[in-house]
C-alpha cells in the first residue's frame, strides 16, 4: 500500500479520502497542537498509527488541493480551490491509523482529519462541501451504495456510510472494486473542521463502532 488514496481507491473505485467524520467546537476556540487532532488510541482503543501512511499536511490552498483532493470522491479541484480561499483556509492534516499486531491493506483503519479556516462561517461552508462530496456516486460505474449515518449525540455532525458488497461487485461487473465497508463522520468545533472514517471488509467494522470513536474524539476536542 503506497499511499492512502490508493488504498480507497483499491476499495471503493474512486479516489476518496475516508476521511473522515467533522466535527464544530465552541465559537472562538482555538485548535489543539498538531499531534492532538488526530484520532488517538484512547479515542479509537485497539488501533496503532499506520507505518505505512504517513501524516500529510498543508498550509496553502494549492498544496491543500494537490494533497487533498485525490482522497475525495469527486472533487473538482477549481471549485475546491474557490470554496477553501473564500473560506480563509490556514492549515490542514490527515492522519491514519489500522486495528491489528500486523499492518495490512485488508485491516480496519482509522482515518481522521483537520481543516482551520478563518472563521465559524467559513467551517460550516467547508464541512457543508465535505459532506456534499461523501455522498457523490462513484465517478465512474461502481457497485458502492451510499446513505446517512446518525450521528445525533453529535452538534450539528453528518455521516455516511459507503458499503460495496462481494455481491454487488458481481453484478456491477466491476471486479477492480473490493468488498469494502466505510463509515464518515464530520463536524466543526470553532473555525476547524474534523472528520473521521473508519473502513475495513464487510463485517469488520460497525456503524456503532464509527460513531463512538467520533463522539470521543469530539468530546476530546471540543474540551480541550
Amino acid at each position: 500500500m503506497g499511499s492512502i488514496s490508493s488504498f480507497i481507491r483499491s476499495a471503493l473505485g474512486v479516489p476518496m479520502f475516508v476521511g473522515v467524520f467533522a466535527l464544530v467546537a465552541c465559537s472562538g476556540s482555538e485548535p489543539p497542537p498538531l499531534a492532538e487532532r488526530f484520532v488517538a488510541a484512547a479515542d479509537a482503543p485497539g488501533s496503532q498509527l499506520d507505518p505505512v501512511e504517513k501524516r500529510e499536511t498543508a498550509t496553502d490552498v494549492d498544496e491543500l488541493v494537490a494533497t487533498f483532493s485525490q482522497h475525495m470522491v469527486d472533487a473538482d479541484r477549481d471549485e475546491m480551490s474557490a470554496l477553501f480561499e473564500d473560506a480563509g483556509f490556514e492549515e490542514a492534516g490527515t492522519e491514519v491509523r489500522f486495528y491489528g499486531q500486523t499492518h495490512s491493506p485488508e485491516a480496519a483503519h482509522v482515518f481522521s482529519s483537520f481543516y482551520i479556516l478563518g472563521s465559524d462561517d467559513g467551517a460550516t461552508e467547508v464541512h457543508d462541501w465535505l459532506t456534499a462530496d461523501s455522498k457523490k456516486p462513484c465517478p465512474e460505474s461502481c457497485a458502492t451504495v451510499v446513505s446517512d449515518v446518525d450521528v445525533a449525540g453529535i452538534p450539528d455532525a453528518s455521516g455516511v456510510r459507503r458499503l460495496t458488497t462481494a455481491e454487488a461487485i458481481e453484478a456491477a461487473g466491476t471486479s477492480e472494486q473490493i468488498p469494502r465497508d466505510d463509515y464518515w463522520v464530520a463536524f466543526t468545533v470553532g473555525s476547524t473542521v474534523y472528520t473521521v472514517g473508519l473502513a475495513g471488509p464487510p463485517g469488520s467494522v460497525t456503524e456503532q463502532q464509527a460513531v463512538e470513536i467520533a463522539s470521543t474524539y469530539h468530546d476530546r476536542l471540543s474540551s480541550s
